[in-house]
């Protein structure tokens, strides 16, 4: 039985393809890896590692493939007409591996911008790419039913309600990397406090539907995308952009320890160089108004309704100045920015001192370290003013 020239032909060509598959792996490739190799620029690496060399370079099968069926193939023929909707099935899916590898390479120069580099593409990107799988799973579809890609677009849209619902996290979450992009709420490396997911942490990537976070504990929490959109979120990335990070913590002063400083303890606290400028000041003062006791300190001893009639130091007061002249001397400590020891409501533990300031680091340890070395300092010249911290008796 004779065998039909048209499958000599198509087995000729298949066998075509296959070598020039195999030159372009066997021979080409190697030599480009190696050319890359010698050439370590970023561009020659990510043409090798992208993929985009190999799939431009598939180019030339298909090219081939698609020019040759329509000349040694009859136009009427089903072997023809096959092929031809493996020439266009091939075109696309090639067309849609190039436009990804091209965005991978992209999304790669992207990340090692320093003007872009914290900025969210990751999820943008993947929904350009999910686009493009969408029109290129359009495009096979009408070559596999012979149908119009105008068709098929206008059964999808009848269908539009049911795919709303089925992508409605990645149509939610394109729209959200949007948000997030054009407005900069995020960026990756970001700290950021979520409560209600229990996040707390570094931003490590953010991607189509969702935002990954590295807790402080090591733990992974993953958040929709869109969920950073309709609530609301803690973002760190003001504290560690402006250098400084603030303290504000209170300490809770026995209200019983809070008096008068009396004449010997003024003199005693005058020695304290940081504190005597505002001693001086004080004691000036106070010097020069009328009263009818002791305007500098008061004996507890003898102490009387009288000595209410007239301004005299106290110990609280006193201590609060010693704070904020310490906080003053610190180099650790941020002199620009807010600083001042203040008094806060009392309450049933006892009357809070708050220390706000800011320190000039915001790396975590070295701040921790900064803020135990001044509340230890503070809290160990408390007694030398006679006050105490509040003890449940």
């Amino acid at each position: 039985m004779p065998i039909d020239n048209e499958y000599v032909n198509l087995a000729f060509l298949l066998s075509a393809i296959a070598f020039l598959y195999l030159a372009i792996y066997a021979v080409i490739m190697p030599l480009l890896k190696h050319w890359a190799k010698k050439n370590p620029s970023a561009f020659n690496k990510l043409l090798v590692e992208r993929h985009v060399a190999s799939r431009l370079l598939q180019v030339i099968p298909a090219t081939a493939f698609s020019t040759t069926v329509s000349r040694i193939f009859d136009a009427e023929g089903w072997i023809y007409d096959l092929c031809s909707r493996v020439a266009n099935i091939w075109y696309t899916l090639l067309s849609f591996a190039i436009a990804c590898s091209v965005l991978d390479v992209v999304e790669h120069f992207n990340g090692i911008n320093e003007r872009t580099m914290k900025r969210p593409l990751h999820g943008i990107f993947q929904a350009i790419k999910v686009a493009l799988f969408c029109i290129a799973a359009i495009f096979i579809v009408s070559q596999v039913t012979d149908k119009s890609p105008v068709i098929i677009f206008s059964a999808l849209g009848a269908m539009a309600t049911v795919l709303m619902l089925i992508f409605k996290d990645s149509i939610l979450g394109v729209v959200s990397g949007v948000q997030i992009n054009i407005s900069d709420l995020l960026r990756k490396g970001d700290w950021i406090e979520i409560e209600r997911h229990h996040a707390d942490g570094t931003v490590m990537d953010i991607t189509l539907t969702s935002v990954k976070v590295r807790n402080w504990d090591n733990t992974i929490s993953v958040i929709p995308a869109y969920d950073l959109i309709t609530n609301s979120f803690r973002n760190w990335r003001g504290m560690q952009d402006s250098g400084a990070r603030r303290i504000k913590r209170s300490l809770f002063i026995d209200q019983k320890s809070i008096r008068f400083l009396t004449p010997a303890e003024i003199e005693s606290l005058s020695k304290i160089q940081i504190l005597a400028p505002y001693l001086e000041k004080k004691t000036r003062e106070i010097a020069g108004e009328p009263s009818k006791a002791n305007q500098l300190g008061v004996d507890q001893g003898t102490l009387d309704p009288e000595v209410l009639n007239s301004r005299h130091l106290t110990n609280i007061g006193t201590f609060r100045a010693y704070c904020t002249a310490y906080l003053r001397s610190c180099g650790t400590i941020a002199q620009n920015l807010t600083l001042m020891t203040r008094q806060l409501e009392p309450t049933p533990q006892g009357l809070p001192l708050e220390i706000y300031a800011f320190t000039n680091t915001v790396v975590w340890e070295d701040y921790e370290g900064i803020q135990s070395d001044i509340f230890d300092h503070i809290l160990a010249a408390m007694p030398e003013f006679g006050l105490e911290l509040y003890q449940r008796h």
